[in-house]
């Protein structure tokens, strides 16, 4: 390990400790893919230098090299996968069972993705949604279920297997009634009762499928159970919710909270973060919700927000203690939302 002056560093260098200002508070977390607002912002706290990594001896640092990226082609591998799982969704609806080949190729662009480097899944995830609530809603919640599961560090198989769950998770819903599943407000507490039967509906339509996994109909039938036992249908608690479900519920969440729906328009990022944070205390497994926020408040790095004060400013970088909270950079000011606590996000600015 070495030291470099912040003069040196150029973005996609990596840090390799947390660098701390003089009263102690972390200024930039290890590991951070420094980017040009980083440095700016070292060099604003009067940081000289940071630790590198050492390769054959020489004092050099980590970069990421990634690929350029079309945004065209990101976005036509996205509606690629919205067309094709809307072929599937209604061929469930006709009562006719596709085949597991068909279903596995129209995720094949996911894979692609989540199995990239992340750079290629943040501009995926920025795309706008493209159809009907249910088909855009089905395949956000793939893509945050595979990426959950890479970022809980299981293996391919595994991380497929998230995918196809969350791709599957709401299937059931094409028995659902289309005046309650469409129903532009709340619903009764009837027809909630009825749209609480899309988890058992789901498992029934895929459970015949050939190559199917276990744990994929329990993703699908338990991804709406609660680890503190509040969930439906049958009330499952902690250890006894499979891992897949627990890693869907928290993709579900997310991806419902920051889509508009028929009756409720869409919450911003770093509000649905904070609502994970808190029930991650209670109803959603805490590991999971953990390893989602540290992950996914990187996609937002670079995004310009409005603050309830009316200022704009852009996030410079998230926390791994609070990821609802970032800093945020305005004018020449930086501030610190843990700290400023009567200061927050309310918009973000496409």
């Amino acid at each position: 390990m070495a030291k470099l002056s912040v003069s040196e560093i150029i973005p996609g260098m990596i840090l390799l400790d947390d660098v701390f200002d003089e009263s102690g508070i972390l200024l930039i977390g290890n590991g951070t893919d420094l980017t040009p607002n980083h440095i700016d912002f070292l060099k604003r706290k009067m940081v000289t230098e940071v630790n590198v990594k050492r390769i054959d001896g020489e004092a050099e640092v980590k970069v990421i090299t990634r690929p350029v990226v079309e945004a065209t082609d990101v976005e036509e591998k996205y509606k690629s996968t919205v067309v094709k799982f809307k072929t599937i969704y209604n061929e469930f609806r006709l009562g006719r069972v596709p085949v597991y080949q068909e279903i596995d190729d129209a995720l094949e662009p996911l894979y692609e993705a989540i199995l990239s480097d992340d750079h290629f899944t943040r501009k995926m995830w920025q795309i706008h949604a493209y159809d009907d609530y249910t088909f855009d809603h089905s395949v956000r919640v793939s893509m945050i279920s595979g990426l959950l599961a890479k970022w809980c560090g299981l293996d391919y198989s595994k991380i497929k297997e998230a995918a196809l769950a969350g791709l599957l998770h709401d299937i059931g819903k094409c028995n659902i009634p289309d005046q309650i599943l469409n129903k532009p407000s709340a619903l009764t507490v009837e027809e909630f009762k009825v749209m609480k039967t899309h988890a058992i509906l789901g498992y029934i339509l895929i459970k015949d499928i050939p190559n199917i996994s276990y744990d994929v109909l329990q993703g699908v039938m338990q991804h709406h159970e609660r680890v503190d036992g509040s969930g439906y249908p049958n009330g499952l608690k902690g250890n006894e919710i499979n891992y897949l479900a627990k890693i869907v519920a928290v993709a579900d969440v997310y991806c419902a909270m920051t889509q508009d729906r028929v009756y409720k328009k869409a919450m911003h990022p770093f509000e649905a973060m904070s609502f994970i944070l808190e029930k991650c205390h209670s109803s959603l497994d805490f590991s999971m919700s953990k390893s989602f926020l540290s992950n996914i408040s990187h996609f937002y790095i670079g995004h310009l927000v409005i603050l309830n004060n009316g200022l704009s400013g852009e996030i410079i970088m998230t926390y791994k203690d609070d990821p609802a909270r970032p800093l945020v950079r305005v004018g020449e000011d930086y501030y610190d939302l843990r700290r400023h606590i009567d200061m927050e996000i309310v918009s973000m600015v496409d």
